[in-house]
């Protein structure tokens, strides 16, 4: 009965250790845009985040996210960056 529990407590950490590295774009306008996200490892997409809509990003190692051409570099301890009047705002 023991070990079920711990095994069961374990997978629930992993689970919550992978939600950890994620980052949110919350989009806060009435437009929706395209952020171009380039990891620290140097690959590059694209990510579309709908109005008024959230964008979770893998982005364990930091990475840089572009936006109308303006460009914000966030580390892994970043958790949520907005969209605001077509910007950026780490949050």
């Amino acid at each position: 009965m023991k070990t079920r529990v711990f095994i069961a407590g374990a997978f629930a950490l992993a689970a919550l250790a992978t939600a950890a590295n994620a980052l949110t774009v919350q989009n806060e306008d009435a437009s929706a845009y395209k952020v171009s996200v380039k990891l620290k490892a140097g690959k590059t997409e694209e990510v579309d985040v709908k109005s008024k809509a959230s964008a979770d990003i893998k982005c364990d190692k930091g990475c840089t996210l572009t936006l109308g051409g303006k460009s914000l570099d966030v580390d892994a301890k970043t958790a949520k960056v907005m969209i605001k009047d077509g910007h950026l705002v780490a949050g």
